[in-house]
């Protein structure tokens, strides 16, 4: 459902897809936006607002994607896009929307999606993988998850601050098979209690480069983690997909242990709040802020990472990681026109041992701009194009579908 092109200083080879991709939406965007008498049925069905205005339903897609992490990568999508439908207003006061009106006919639930996904990169790394987000009738419940299995690489620096050179990492290669299903129900108003399981197995590790003191890390030869916990959520977002009003809080527990089937023993605590304000000629300012937090034994694929195409964009996923991360952006959101809107962001993170560890001094930070494109109105749904930058002087350029946060 979402892919992603990158370009670093190593992949020169990789511009070509950036401005292939470039050239396609503006000649998406460039399309006349009315239908002209003389043009026929088919060209009509192309123009922006004919694009725009299509019902989503089941979706393939073919991906090609460009990432840092990588390579080239190429495969399909299926994307099901689907609402479970209206409902009578007149609820208990438990099930209806805050502040609407008790007279109104019927209210709509949010939209949900589901995709599935087969993706193989020149870097040898297949991914099979399922995401769901679905909201039932008077979103009484909310599912969200995703589940896969992955044949995969990833860049290596190190466990902490002190990392090898950005030019000499390393790569572990590893098989993966996870599972993190979250079910909410609803408690009062858009307040939400439920269960999260997290289980990832990760086997047949290798390092690609011996590096001193690598053996010694939990779960350097492979881990099974299974764990368990609560989760609140507070969702009043005005869409899943693009917000431009509200607010949102997730807070979530995990407690693995050996009578779930966990190899290692540790809690994490994660957190994400997001704030969104609608601001003067239909720009929208979204903040966020992120944390992850561990005690105990967490095997070394699990800790938590900086990094990614959603948040710190610009550092590799994994650049740093440790048993405690947070991080923290802005992002200004502003309509050019009918079908395109510029974003300007600015994020800044760290990783650590410890709480007590976290210092200024280890404080990464990162920036950066692009376009946002409409694909389906109805929906709000964007694709969006963005170059980051970061304080170690690596950027990056990603091109996908939905917004950051």
């Amino acid at each position: 459902m979402a892919s992603c092109l990158s370009a670093t200083p190593a992949a020169k080879g990789k511009r070509g897809y950036q401005v292939l991709g470039l050239l396609w939406l503006m000649l998406l965007v460039g399309l006349p936006s009315r239908a002209q008498p003389t043009q026929t049925s088919f060209w009509r069905k192309l123009s922006p607002d004919s694009l725009t205005n299509r019902p989503l339903r089941f979706i393939p897609v073919p991906v090609l994607q460009s990432t840092p992490e990588t390579g080239l990568r190429g495969g399909i999508a299926l994307d099901y896009f689907f609402n479970s439908g209206t409902w009578p207003a007149r609820l208990p006061e438990e099930l209806r929307r805050p502040g609407a009106p008790t007279d109104s006919a019927r209210l709509a639930t949010r939209d949900s999606f589901a995709f599935v996904q087969a993706l193989y990169s020149t870097r040898r790394q297949l991914t099979l993988e399922t995401v769901w987000q679905a909201y039932s009738p008077a979103e009484r419940y909310i599912l969200r998850g995703r589940a896969g299995y992955q044949d995969f690489s990833e860049y290596y620096w190190g466990v902490g601050n002190e990392t090898l050179a950005e030019k000499e990492r390393n790569n572990v290669f590893y098989q993966r098979w996870y599972a993190q299903p979250r079910t909410w129900r609803r408690v009062q108003g858009n307040f939400f209690a439920g269960l999260s399981y997290h289980f990832s197995q990760t086997q047949r590790l290798r390092l690609d480069d011996e590096m001193l003191g690598y053996e010694a890390l939990a779960g350097s030869d492979g881990s099974r983690v299974s764990g368990l916990g609560p989760s609140l959520l507070a969702d009043y977002r005005n869409n899943p997909f693009s917000p431009t009003r509200g607010w949102y809080a997730e807070w979530t527990m995990h407690n693995f242990g050996r009578a779930l089937g966990s190899q290692f023993r540790y809690t994490e605590y994660l957190f994400d709040m997001r704030r969104y304000l609608r601001l003067p000629r239909q720009s929208t300012l979204g903040l966020q802020a992120v944390g992850h937090f561990t005690s105990g034994t967490v095997p070394l694929l699990e800790l938590p990472r900086l990094g990614g195409p959603t948040i710190m964009r610009g550092f590799v996923q994994g650049r740093y990681r440790d048993q405690q991360l947070w991080s923290m952006q802005a992002e200004y959101r502003y309509p050019l026109n009918r079908f395109l809107v510029g974003a300007v962001f600015a994020s800044a993170g760290g990783v650590a041992a410890s709480v007590p560890d976290f210092a200024w001094n280890n404080t990464r930070y990162a920036g950066g701009g692009g376009l946002r494109v409409l694909l389906n109105r109805k929906k709000n749904l964007y694709a969006r194009l963005d170059q980051a930058f970061t304080s170690n002087g690596t950027s990056n350029f990603y091109f996908r579908v939905m917004d950051a946060f």
